[in-house]
């Protein structure tokens, strides 16, 4: 049986927000299936919406404005972090297994993230904001299982 994500995955994994995410889906850029009012996607449908030119565009520049933004801030209130992380990852089930840790985890600990895999290098560029000790354990859970 094939994975299924949601909107929120969509969005965790893109770093795009979830109105240009429901746009694309009016736009009909990304194409998906609507179960009980609920949209849910392939890993195949995500993988070919983020391979249309205006889509990957967008998710780089958001995925660059999550770095932007954090340095932006002078003054906080609490500890906080940005990581960039370089994760190698086979095409195939491998990347789609580290996708699902990294959406999971993140989702899990509250930290914003942005995934992008790059099949000519073999590489997930994960960026990650938020706590530090929640952004230091994803990052340890993903370096034991990488």
């Amino acid at each position: 049986m094939s994975k299924w994500y949601g909107v929120e995955d969509v969005v965790c994994m893109s770093g795009l927000s979830e109105r240009t995410v429901r746009n694309y889906l009016s736009m009909g850029l990304l194409v998906g299936e609507k179960v009980d009012g609920t949209w849910r996607f392939t890993a195949e449908q995500f993988e070919a919406f983020l391979r249309q030119e205006m889509v990957s565009q967008s998710v780089r520049a958001k995925a660059n404005s999550i770095v932007y933004d954090f340095l932006l801030v002078e003054k906080r209130r609490e500890g906080a972090a940005c990581l960039i992380l370089d994760l190698p990852a086979a095409a195939g089930a491998a990347e789609a297994a580290l996708r699902q840790r990294v959406v999971d985890g993140s989702n899990a600990r509250g930290l914003r993230c942005s995934y992008r895999y790059q099949a000519a290098s073999g590489c997930a560029r994960v960026i990650l904001e938020g706590s530090p000790a929640q952004a230091a354990s994803l990052v340890g859970e993903l370096s034991q299982t990488n």
